[in-house]
């Protein structure tokens, strides 16, 4: 495999999955490296080889594009160059995205945001261990101020019965 090909192919797995920014900041990347390495005196074919194809290199690109705040929460894919430039513009139509060619005619406002805990960070584990926790302290607080009160109850019944107990023995039979 050349490097113009690799590049291609590499390009090829990213359109549509992350943004156009980043796609280019990482070809730019990969060529630059190739072109050291083959600088070097390394055949272009060894250091494309070493590398790994560009689905394992693009599947890495993507996965770290969406473990940070730039990721498209909830939505499919980015889309290209072109519709991200069309969007800017305020015209709509259609786009290749993921695959398939759809109709594109809503706009970024009309969407809806679904945001997803991501719980790879130590800090939403973090709030997340802690809301369990007060759940489950206000769900025990409950039931054992329920069961202590019942037992607060239950154990003024007996003093109430010895009590009525001792005023019917003094008190003696009614006539």
């Amino acid at each position: 495999m050349t490097k113009n090909e690799f590049l291609q192919g590499l390009n090829a797995e990213l359109e549509g999955r992350v943004p156009h920014s980043v796609i280019q900041e990482n070809i730019r990347y990969y060529d630059e490296y190739i072109t050291q390495e083959t600088a070097k005196g390394d055949a272009e074919e060894a250091v494309i080889e070493t590398l790994g194809g560009p689905k394992i290199i693009a599947r890495t690109i993507v996965d770290a594009a969406y473990d940070t705040e730039d990721r498209p929460d909830g939505y499919d894919g980015y889309g290209s160059a072109e519709e991200n430039s069309k969007k800017a513009n305020g015209s709509s139509g259609s786009a290749f995205t993921g695959g398939s060619r759809t109709e594109r005619n809503d706009t970024f406002e009309d969407r809806r945001h679904i945001h997803y805990l991501d719980f790879n960070k130590w800090y939403v584990r973090l709030g997340a261990g802690l809301v369990v926790f007060f759940v489950i302290f206000l769900l025990m607080s409950i039931f054992f101020g329920i069961v202590g009160l019942a037992g607060f109850v239950y154990s003024l019944v007996y003093l109430v019965l010895v009590i009525l107990m001792i005023i019917w023995m003094f008190r003696g039979p009614r006539r």
